[in-house]
């Protein structure tokens, strides 16, 4: 929940963003706040998974719900890396984020609720 949590405050910048012409710069400061608990959540998803995987299943072989999930949390670290490398860039340029960026981020919530609940399907 930490990942969609980050992808919910991504997507409240964003919108107060557009409503205003550019983010404040509190809210700005908070986009590396947010990457960092996107990447965070997203390597918990990855720890949990793999971890539930190798102690309790024995390495079996859980089925396409499982293979689903890895590649929707694969998915999702790769969409999360991006933006946290596009932003930072942006950041240290002193320049705003590309248009695009907010719309990617509105993915991560909706990736990060799938990967849970495929998680929660395979696993219980």
């Amino acid at each position: 929940m930490l990942g969609a949590a980050a992808g919910f405050g991504v997507m409240a910048v964003s919108r107060r963003a557009g409503i205003a012409g550019a983010p404040s710069p509190d809210l700005a400061a908070l986009r590396p706040v947010f990457s960092k608990m996107g990447l965070a959540g997203i390597l918990l998803i990855w720890l949990s998974g793999i971890g539930l995987w190798l102690f309790r299943y024995d390495l079996a072989d859980l089925g396409a719900a499982y293979t689903a999930k890895l590649i929707v949390a694969l998915v999702l670290l790769g969409v999360i890396l991006a933006i946290g490398r596009v932003a930072g860039r942006a950041a240290k340029a002193g320049t705003p984020p590309p248009a695009w960026l907010p719309s990617l981020g509105m993915t991560t919530p909706i990736l990060t609720l799938i990967a849970m609940a495929l998680g929660v399907w395979v696993f219980i």
